[in-house]
């Protein structure tokens, strides 16, 4: 309990820090976790839930009406008529997306980056998981729990190259970026020109076949490439 106080302030701090308010949607089919996951994050400082929705017209309409910043759908929403929840979130409401699920599979995990979420989580996750996840996706960061890698390895674009193809240098900035820093920041890191990431990212992509940050990000997390001389 002490453990979860500490992350649970830590988390306040830094939401506190960006003076900003975060407004949640949240969306799933059972009443009594939607209850759960309302009452939880309304304990939160700086944590505002907008609405609570059980259907995926619900969230729609909700979107549409209260302006959230952040959508936390489940996927058996989400996951409708091609994801389209996710997509409107951005076009209606400018939101990032966090999509909780009890079960996993390649094909939705695909489908829920592709449609452009950026976090993706087990329902039954420790209650300090889930605020840092939030946390990571407000500052526009991706946040995909570790569980979920191997299964999206196997569905990213044609063969994956082993991580040694890259240089030292691009290694270092695929780390990063893994970690969710912008270009501007691995830029910081690494004592480089910001237009110098973009040009490596673009050719990092290139070399391991990947179409985009994200799955850049899951393909560092899964090689753990911090490991590698």
């Amino acid at each position: 309990m002490q453990t979860k106080e500490r992350v649970r302030w830590r988390f306040q701090d830094s939401l506190l820090r960006e003076a900003a308010n975060l407004r949640v949607l949240i969306a799933d089919s059972c009443p009594l976790f939607l209850l759960g996951l309302q009452t939880f994050l309304e304990r939160q400082e700086g944590v505002t839930v907008v609405g609570a929705a059980r259907t995926a017209e619900e969230v729609m309409e909700l979107l549409r009406s209260r302006g959230p910043s952040l959508l936390i759908v489940d996927l058996a929403i989400a996951r409708l008529n091609n994801f389209r929840i996710i997509r409107q979130a951005h076009h209606l409401a400018g939101a990032k997306v966090l999509v909780i699920t009890n079960y996993t599979s390649p094909e939705y995990l695909a489908g829920v980056i592709n449609a452009g979420a950026l976090g993706y989580l087990f329902k039954e996750s420790d209650p300090s998981l889930f605020l840092l996840a939030i946390r990571t996706i407000q500052e526009g960061k991706p946040w995909i729990q570790r569980e979920f890698t191997e299964a999206i390895i196997t569905l990213l674009k044609g063969p994956v190259p082993p991580p040694q193809i890259l240089t030292p240098r691009e290694r270092n900035v695929l780390a990063l970026l893994a970690q969710g820093l912008s270009n501007k920041e691995i830029a910081y890191q690494l004592g480089i020109k910001p237009g110098t990431v973009k040009e490596q990212i673009s050719r990092i992509l290139r070399k391991l076949n990947l179409r985009n940050r994200t799955e850049a990000a899951v393909y560092a997390t899964h090689f753990d490439l911090n490991s590698l001389p």
